[in-house]
């Protein structure tokens, strides 16, 4: 039977609402073990600290080269423990792993709730899952994102393009602190585009049979269309956020109800550098839109034809067709040997890497373990890692000035060994020649024409704050393009008294003055 038709309307997209229903049972309902109950007393205290390990994942993994493991789950739990209400006694590394495996992965079961679906008009089983494991790395799946931004009470800001209105109607009622909070929120959201669609490739990779057309569909739409219709939009409002600073700075000068003027001063240029971050990793997006279409179709093209192999029935399929005359012997030589001529990998960087000489495991950690002790009190590894990239940076802008176009191997082979030993830690140098390579086109005088527009850095490459750190010759030019080149090339590194051959993709720069 169906239902009328007011019903059905009533009820159109109801397993959505369900789903949010669903997280909730799926986030409270668990097994109160005496031992976790020993810690935390009162489970309404574990729901809270279970969505706030959430939380943590979430903003963990938003950064760039970022993971999220048991142990920095349990230093959460750590500085958590902290505003725990008397009785409570926390042990963090047993209570991360009981959140992380019992509750959030239900101990590695599925669990499915019966929705009532509005097209079939019929009840099934949908699964609930709210993390993905990638060796000892969690992160959030793309439910359990829109869970945590519809728990924050944002309504229907959970569009992308309703959080960007939003934060422009709120500009034009100078409500900046409200604006603010829209802007980080975009950050948040363009980022978590990042890793859903890194997670949409993994489960091609996986198993392609198991991914629709609709769902590769959905993610390429899903980028399509911030791409198209936000990009001119968050500069119009980055222009109106200036326009509205510059005249605060005039009042400012002329004494005008200084603590306010600072106070909104302050909240404009931070938008502003979440609209600018927000749109160079859109631009990252486009780059990394195409490698997933391309990549997608390659391997769907792949499994097509691994599946008529499967079917090849040698007699009838060649032998019978070369006796004819009709197949080439080229063309039935191909059908036997394609499962050799397969996997094909994107030539980033060499396989050379995986059979070059390597320490010892036992070995790797006694020095990974000595570095900790000696040098964790000296020296934050965040400012370490910062002042690793501006100088990669330094070095390269250097180099730039006094060319028109030139190769990054001819950069790289410019470097002195003390250098190069050191940009390669961490694998600094290949992140930040592959961090240009996604923006494609770096624009100087723009960057010289935007006001206040520097990003700090929390350990990764920030181009804004290290082009605000540079002496004024460096940035004597108007733009540079980068290309990746059809070649790769190799350079040798010392670590602990040995060599080490790194091989990465060649790119070629075009200055233009």
């Amino acid at each position: 039977m169906k239902l009328k038709s007011e019903i059905a309307e009533l009820l159109s997209g109801f397993e959505k609402r369900m789903k949010f229903i669903n997280i909730a049972r799926y986030l409270v309902d668990y097994s109160y073990k005496d031992s976790i109950k020993a810690m935390i007393p009162d489970k309404d205290i574990l729901d809270n600290i279970i969505v706030a390990v959430l939380v943590f994942i979430k903003e963990r993994t938003l950064g760039n080269e970022q993971n999220c493991k048991l142990e920095d789950i349990a230093d959460f739990l750590d500085d958590l423990s902290a505003v725990l209400p008397e009785g409570c006694s926390v042990n963090s590394s047993e209570l991360a792993r009981f959140i992380v495996v019992d509750v959030l992965q239900k101990g590695g079961i599925l669990t499915n709730y019966k929705v009532f679906n509005s097209d079939k008009e019929a009840f099934e089983p949908v699964p609930v899952r709210l993390i993905e494991e990638e060796k000892g790395t969690y992160h959030l799946t793309d439910d359990a994102f829109d869970f945590l931004f519809r728990s924050k009470e944002i309504e229907s800001e959970l569009d992308y393009s309703v959080t960007r209105f939003r934060m422009a109607e709120y500009m034009k009622r100078d409500n900046y602190a409200q604006a603010l909070d829209q802007s980080r929120e975009l950050v948040a959201k363009v980022r978590s585009m990042k890793v859903s669609m890194d997670d949409f490739m993994r489960r091609c990779r996986e198993n392609i049979a198991k991914i629709s057309v609709d769902q590769y569909e959905t993610v390429i739409a899903r980028v399509r269309n911030l791409l198209e219709t936000e990009y001119e939009e968050l500069k119009t409002i980055q222009e109106n956020a200036k326009e509205r600073a510059a005249r605060l700075s005039e009042a400012q000068q002329s004494g005008v109800d200084i603590e306010n003027v600072r106070k909104h001063r302050k909240a404009l240029n931070e938008i502003i550098r979440n609209i600018q971050l927000t749109i160079e990793e859109q631009r990252g997006l486009i780059n990394k839109r195409m490698s997933l279409s391309d990549e997608y179709q390659s391997i769907l093209s792949d499994s097509y034809a691994m599946s008529r192999y499967e079917r090849l029935n040698f007699d009838k399929d060649i032998l019978a067709e070369l006796r004819k005359g009709t197949m080439p012997l080229d063309i039935a030589a191909a059908y036997l040997l394609f499962p050799l001529t397969k996997p094909v990998f994107e030539n980033r960087f060499s396989i050379e890497n995986f059979y070059a000489l390597q320490t010892s495991i036992a070995e790797l950690e006694e020095e990974e373990a000595e570095t900790l002790e000696s040098e964790a009190e000296e020296s934050d590894p965040v400012a370490v890692r910062n002042e690793r990239y501006f100088r990669i940076c330094a070095e390269f802008f250097d180099y730039l000035i006094t060319r028109t176009e030139f190769k990054v191997s001819e950069f790289v082979g410019s470097l002195s060994d003390k250098a190069l030993n050191e940009f390669c830690e961490e694998n600094a140098l290949p992140q930040v020649i592959l961090a240009l390579y996604s923006i494609q086109k770096v624009s100087v005088t723009d960057w010289k024409a935007s006001e206040e527009m520097i990003v700090q850095p929390m350990g990764e490459f920030e181009l804004s704050w290290c082009l605000s750190e540079l002496p004024d010759y460096c940035r004597e030019i108007d733009s540079f393009t980068v290309e990746k080149l059809d070649r790769t090339f190799s350079f040798e590194v010392s670590r602990d008294g040995k060599k080490n051959k790194i091989s990465m993709s060649d790119f070629a720069i075009e200055v233009k003055r």
